[in-house]
C-alpha cells in the first residue's frame, strides 16, 4: 500500500492478476469484511432489465411455439394412421397441448406488461 493524495492505494501482483485478469480502467467493488480483511470483486455491468425480459419473451415465445408443433405433430399422427389411431386420446392430448400453449400466452402477455412498465411508455 502507498499514499497517493489523500488515498490508499493498493498495488496487486502479477501472480493475482494471473488468477483474477483485472486490466487499468476495470471497475472494481471494495467490502470490508472486520475486523482484517477487504474483499475486491471485479465490477460485471448488469444486463439491462428490459433486455432480461426481452431475452425471456423470446424463449417464451419459442415454448408457444413448440406447443403448436406438438399439436400439428399428434393430430398428423392421427390422420396417418387413420382409423387405427385413438380420437379420445387425440382429444385429450390436444386439450392439454392448448391448455399449456394457454399458460405459455399468459405468461408472454405478462412479460409484455412488466416489459412496458420499465419502458415508461
Amino acid at each position: 500500500m502507498r499514499k497517493v493524495g489523500g488515498t490508499l492505494v493498493v498495488t496487486l501482483t502479477q501472480g493475482v492478476l494471473e488468477e483474477v485478469p483485472l486490466a487499468e480502467g476495470d471497475r472494481v467493488l471494495i467490502e470490508a469484511l472486520p475486523p482484517r480483511r477487504i474483499l475486491i470483486s471485479k465490477e460485471v455491468p448488469d444486463v439491462p432489465s428490459t433486455r432480461r425480459i426481452e431475452l425471456e419473451l423470446q424463449i417464451l415465445e419459442a415454448k408457444r411455439e413448440s406447443f403448436e408443433s406438438q399439436m400439428a405433430y399428434a393430430v398428423a399422427d392421427y390422420n396417418l394412421n387413420g382409423s387405427q389411431g385413438d380420437s379420445e386420446y387425440l382429444d385429450g392430448s390436444l386439450k392439454y397441448l392448448t391448455s399449456e400453449r394457454d399458460k405459455i400466452a399468459v405468461a408472454i402477455a405478462e412479460k409484455k406488461l412488466e416489459l412496458f412498465e420499465l419502458q415508461g411508455a
